[in-house]
This record gives structure tokens, C-alpha cells and sequence, in this order.
């Protein structure tokens, strides 16, 4: 009985795995709906909405990347950050504050229109990386505080 069962589920695995084979378009594109399947159900974070972990100024904050990399990674990737600065720029949807580059959050478009450099703001977003070639400290899904 084990053994009919074996070969049945190696015999479907044959033909299934003949026509992936034959027809690479259709099934890279279920592999592709599966995987859209599954992430789009997973609740997203929205750090605009948490208390912020850290409340720094911008100085700081990219001081401590620039002076321990490592130690400021682990403190602060993936937490929400409450940053207050001078703008430095602003290039379409990201505001500069120093050498920390906050990309906005969709609901904030139009605010930034309303922001020009030298404004002092509070922005809060999550810390996603550091780039130690520009020495600069990259924050996602930013809100005005």
C-alpha cells in the first residue's frame, strides 16, 4: 500500500514537474501569484501610528552611525525613530535632513510641498539602512510630527 502511494506521488511529481518544464511562462507566473497571494494578506506596519522607540536629532543620530556603524545598526534598523532636524534638501519625495535621507510616506505628498530648506521639522519613519560610502542614514514611511 505505502508503495502504490510512492509511486503515485512520484508519478505526479514527474508530470507536473514535465510540464513546468514545457510551459516555464505559466508557471513562473503561478509561482509569482502565490507568493502576491501570500504577502498581500500579512498586515504591513505603519510606524506613524507607534510611539517612537528613539527621539533624536538629526545630528546625533547620524553621528552615531558614522562613529559605530555596527552598534547604531542593531540599535536602530527596523525601529521606529522620532528624528528633529534642519532640512538640508528635499528631491521629490524624500526630505534630507543632514545625512538623513527620509523617504515619505504616500499621505504626506502634500505636505512636503509645503516644506522648504531650512525649516525645522520632526520627521518619523522606520530606519532601514545605513550607506557608509555616503555616510548617509536611509529612514522609510516618514511622517511630519
Amino acid at each position: 500500500m505505502k508503495k502504490k502511494l510512492l509511486l503515485s506521488l512520484a508519478a505526479i511529481v514527474l508530470v507536473f514537474t514535465i510540464w513546468a518544464a514545457f510551459n516555464r511562462e505559466k508557471f513562473t507566473q503561478m509561482v509569482v501569484d502565490l507568493g502576491m497571494a501570500i504577502t498581500s494578506s500579512v498586515k504591513h506596519r505603519d510606524p506613524s501610528k507607534e510611539k517612537a522607540k528613539f527621539e533624536v536629532t538629526a545630528e546625533n543620530f547620524a553621528k552615531a552611525f558614522k562613529e559605530n556603524a555596527a552598534d547604531a545598526t542593531k540599535q536602530y534598523i527596523n525601529q521606529a525613530v522620532l528624528v528633529e532636524g534642519t532640512v538640508t534638501g528635499i528631491s521629490g519625495v524624500t526630505i534630507s535632513l543632514n545625512n538623513i535621507a527620509c523617504n515619505m510616506d504616500s499621505t504626506q505628498f502634500d505636505k512636503i510641498k509645503t516644506i522648504q530648506t531650512g525649516n525645522k521639522i520632526r520627521l518619523q519613519g522606520l530606519v532601514v539602512g545605513y550607506n557608509d560610502l555616503m555616510e548617509e542614514v536611509s529612514m522609510a514611511q516618514c511622517t511630519i510630527k
